[in-house]
């Protein structure tokens, strides 16, 4: 993980993958200590985390390392990337939002068989229906990052940490409360 001075956070594997997942002998015990501590849920720390998170993905991004995925903001893959989701293969029920998360992002259809299958998802494809925000050739992955990251400092900051806010507070509500939510930040902010 990666600070991008004052505008976000920047998430990126260091060698050939992303995350390819939880080491299965240690898989209990991790998730053991999410279930009894929200502070020790890596996912629950990135959802609460005001600034921008923008995911680096290279190689796999593996069950752990996909929902790690689906709690950045924005994505750039690399060409070839894939994410994958084994909770079904392994037996073990995940915990890190990836059943209500990929849905919402790609479809429910789509994501009952990426993950009842353990079907990878290609980076091309995960482009295609809305889960990859930009597509680059793998050795453009961090440049590109960075140019997201300097894309959004160049914007209002105070303004940029209360927009990520409302839109991932908005994912929780109906749309009516939604739209309510955004007028009540809207008023505060104008006063």
């Amino acid at each position: 993980m990666t600070r991008c001075g004052l505008c976000g956070v920047r998430v990126a594997g260091s060698g050939r993958s992303f995350c390819s997942g939880v080491d299965l002998t240690a898989a209990e015990d991790v998730f053991k200590g999410d279930v009894k501590d929200k502070e020790s849920d890596p996912v629950v720390q990135m959802e609460r985390c005001r600034k921008p998170i923008i995911g680096a993905i290279s190689g796999f991004a593996v069950t752990a390392g996909f929902e790690i995925a689906l709690a950045c903001d924005v994505l750039v893959a690399a060409k070839g990337a894939k994410f994958m989701d084994t909770h079904a293969r392994f037996g073990i029920f995940p915990s890190w939002g990836l059943s209500q998360k990929l849905s919402r992002i790609i479809g429910p259809n789509r994501a009952r068989e990426v993950s009842l299958a353990a079907t990878p998802l290609t980076a091309e494809q995960g482009e295609k229906w809305g889960l990859v925000n930009h597509l680059v050739e793998g050795n453009e992955l961090l440049k590109k990052a960075r140019e997201v990251a300097v894309a959004i400092l160049k914007n209002n900051q105070d303004l940029v940490l209360r927009y990520k806010s409302v839109i991932n507070d908005g994912l929780k509500l109906d749309l009516g409360h939604a739209l309510a939510l955004e007028k009540a930040i809207f008023s505060q902010f104008c006063s």
